[in-house]
C-alpha cells in the first residue's frame, strides 16, 4: 500500500472541503482562531485530519493495528458526530465546545455559535453542573455574538457577529435556566435567519426542541404543524409528527408499521416508547368528538332573571383556566350582558333606585358597570389569546370590548417601538443576543396583538413598527456589523409589508434584504 499517495489524497480532500466551507459563507468576515493558536488550527486541518483518513483507509484494508491510532483522531475527522453522540449525552460542556469547534463542515456558517450550542446542550444534560461551569458556558454563549459597550474591543478580541446557531445557543441556555418562554421565542426565531447565516443543524435542533416542548405540554396541533414544515425536519420530529397525526385523527393517519419504523429510526427510543404506545392505542380512525358542554349556570337562575344570568356567566368566564375561553363563551356572555343592559324592567328598577339614592339616573350606574364588564372581557381575551375570528360581530358589548382592546394593544406596541427608537438614537448598545431578544419580544407583542384584534391593528401599527424597527436594523447592519440579525429583521418587515400589500415599504425592504448577511 502506497501510504504517501493516500496521505496526499487525504490532504487534497481536506483542502477541497475548506474551499467548499469558504464558498458556503461568501460574506462571512474573517474568523479568529477558535482555539487561540493558528499553528494548532493548521496542524488539525492539514495533518491530523488527513492522518485519520489514512488510518481509516488502513483499517478498512484489514490493518487492525490502525484502529489504535485512529481512535484518538476520530474527533478530528468527525467532530460533530463525537460531540453530538458522546460529549453532549455525557454532559461535558467544555469537551463538547472544543470538539465542535473542529466541525467545519456541519457548522461552517457559524462554527463558534455551533460550539456554544453544543456546550449549552451538554450543560442541560449534565448531572451535577456547578456555577463555574454555567458561568463558563454563559461566557461562550455571549461570545457567539457581538458585545455592547461604549469602547469597542480591538479587532483581534472582538467577538463574531451573532448568527443562527448563536441564537439557538442562547435559547438552550435559557431553557437550562428555566426560562421556557424565552427559550421558545429564541428557538422559534432561528427560522427567520437567512440560510447563509444559519447552519441546517441549528434549524433541526430548534425545530426538534420546539416539537418536544409542545408534546410535553400536550399541544399536538403545534407538534403536527411543526412536523409539516420541511425545513429543519429530523428523525425525532418525524416520529412526533406521526404520533400527533395519529392522536389527532388526521387523514391519512399513519399505520402501526409506519409508527414502529419511525420509532426505530428516531433517537431516545426509551423516552418516546410511552408516546408510541399511546398513539398505537388511539387507533387509526379519527377521535370521537367530545360531547358539548352544557351552557354554564343555565339551570342556576330563574327564568327571565337576566341580571343573575349575566353575572353568573361572567363569573364562570373569569374562573376558566387560561386558554379555555372560546368564542362560544364570549357569545353567551356578550349576549347575556346586552340583554341585561337593554332590559326595560332592569332600566326601570335602576331609575327607581337612582332616585332613592339621589343619583342623576340609571346611566350613572350603568356606565361604570359596562366599563367594568368590558375591562374584564378584554383581560380574558388577552390572557386566552382568543383569535379575532372567534369573537367578531358578537353584539354591542363585545364590539365595545374590541375597540377598547384595540386601543390598549396599539398603545403598548407604539410604546415599545418608541423605547427601541430612543435607545438606538442614543446609541446605547446591548450585547448582540440581548439586541435580538428585544426584537423578538417586540415582534411577539405585535403578532399577539394582531392575532387578537385582527388586520385592523396590523394596518394601524405597522407603519410605526416599520419605521422604528427598520431604523434599528440599519444601525445594527451599518454600525454594529451585526448583518445576520439585521437581515432577519429586514426579512420579517418585507414579509409583513407584502402581507399588507404595501408596495412602497415592500420595495424598500427588498433592497435591504438584498444587501446580504
Amino acid at each position: 500500500m502506497n501510504w504517501g499517495v493516500i496521505l496526499a489524497l487525504a490532504i487534497v480532500v481536506r483542502v477541497i472541503s475548506e474551499a467548499a466551507a469558504r464558498k458556503a459563507s461568501p460574506g462571512a468576515p474573517p474568523r479568529p482562531d477558535a482555539l487561540g493558536a493558528g499553528t494548532w488550527r493548521t496542524a488539525v486541518r492539514m495533518v491530523l485530519a488527513p492522518m485519520a483518513i489514512v488510518f481509516a483507509v488502513g483499517l478498512a484494508a484489514g490493518q487492525l493495528w490502525c484502529a489504535l491510532l485512529l481512535a484518538p483522531l476520530v474527533p478530528f475527522i468527525a467532530p460533530w458526530l463525537v460531540a453530538r453522540h458522546a460529549m453532549i449525552p455525557l454532559g461535558l460542556p467544555r469537551a463538547a465546545y472544543h470538539v465542535t469547534l473542529l466541525s467545519d463542515w456541519t457548522w461552517r456558517a457559524d462554527r463558534r455559535g455551533g460550539a456554544a450550542l453544543a456546550a449549552a446542550w451538554a450543560l442541560c444534560r449534565a448531572r451535577k453542573p456547578d456555577a463555574a461551569v454555567e458561568a463558563w458556558v454563559s461566557e461562550r454563549v455571549e461570545g457567539a455574538g457581538g458585545r455592547g459597550g461604549a469602547a469597542p474591543a480591538p479587532p483581534s478580541a472582538r467577538p463574531e457577529p451573532l448568527r443562527g446557531a448563536g441564537v439557538a445557543a442562547g435559547a438552550m441556555l435559557a431553557a437550562y435556566r428555566g426560562d421556557l418562554e424565552g427559550a421558545r421565542a429564541l428557538f422559534d426565531s432561528v427560522a427567520g435567519f437567512d440560510e447563509r447565516a444559519c447552519p441546517p443543524e441549528a434549524r433541526r435542533i430548534a425545530a426538534g426542541w420546539l416539537a418536544a416542548d409542545a408534546a410535553s405540554r400536550g399541544d399536538w396541533t403545534a407538534v403536527l404543524e411543526r412536523a409539516r414544515q420541511r425545513e429543519g425536519r429530523g428523525r425525532a420530529l418525524s416520529l412526533l409528527g406521526a404520533i400527533a397525526a395519529r392522536l389527532l385523527g388526521e387523514e391519512p393517519a399513519p399505520g402501526a408499521l409506519e409508527l414502529w419504523r419511525r420509532w426505530l429510526a428516531a433517537p431516545h427510543r426509551r423516552a418516546t416508547l410511552p408516546l408510541l404506545r399511546r398513539a398505537l392505542a388511539a387507533g387509526e380512525g379519527a377521535p370521537r368528538p367530545e360531547p358539548e358542554e352544557p351552557e354554564p349556570c343555565a339551570a342556576k337562575v330563574a327564568e327571565g332573571d337576566l341580571w343573575s344570568r349575566a353575572v353568573l356567566l361572567h363569573a364562570t368566564l373569569l374562573l376558566r383556566p387560561r386558554g379555555k375561553v372560546s368564542g362560544d363563551d364570549l357569545r353567551r356572555l356578550g349576549g347575556a350582558w346586552d340583554a341585561a343592559l337593554d332590559d326595560e324592567r332592569a332600566q326601570a328598577e335602576l331609575r327607581e333606585r337612582a332616585l332613592s339614592l339621589g343619583a342623576s339616573g340609571a346611566q350613572a350606574a350603568l356606565g361604570p358597570l359596562a366599563r367594568a364588564v368590558e375591562e374584564d372581557l378584554a383581560a380574558a381575551l388577552r390572557a386566552a389569546r382568543v383569535p379575532r375570528a372567534a369573537w367578531d360581530d358578537l353584539g354591542a358589548t363585545i364590539g365595545r370590548t374590541r375597540r377598547r382592546l384595540r386601543d390598549e394593544l396599539l398603545s403598548e406596541v407604539e410604546l415599545a417601538c418608541d423605547a427601541l427608537r430612543r435607545r438606538v438614537d442614543e446609541k446605547r448598545e446591548l450585547p448582540a443576543l440581548a439586541e435580538w431578544r428585544e426584537w423578538t419580544s417586540l415582534r411577539a407583542q405585535y403578532e399577539a396583538a394582531a392575532e387578537i384584534v385582527g388586520t385592523e391593528l396590523r394596518r394601524l401599527a405597522f407603519p410605526k413598527v416599520h419605521a422604528d424597527v427598520c431604523h434599528a436594523a440599519v444601525w445594527l447592519f451599518n454600525s454594529r456589523k451585526e448583518r445576520a440579525i439585521a437581515n432577519a429583521m429586514f426579512r420579517w418587515l418585507l414579509a409583513e409589508a407584502e402581507a399588507l400589500e404595501d408596495a412602497r415599504l415592500a420595495g424598500l425592504q427588498r433592497g435591504n434584504v438584498g444587501c446580504g448577511v
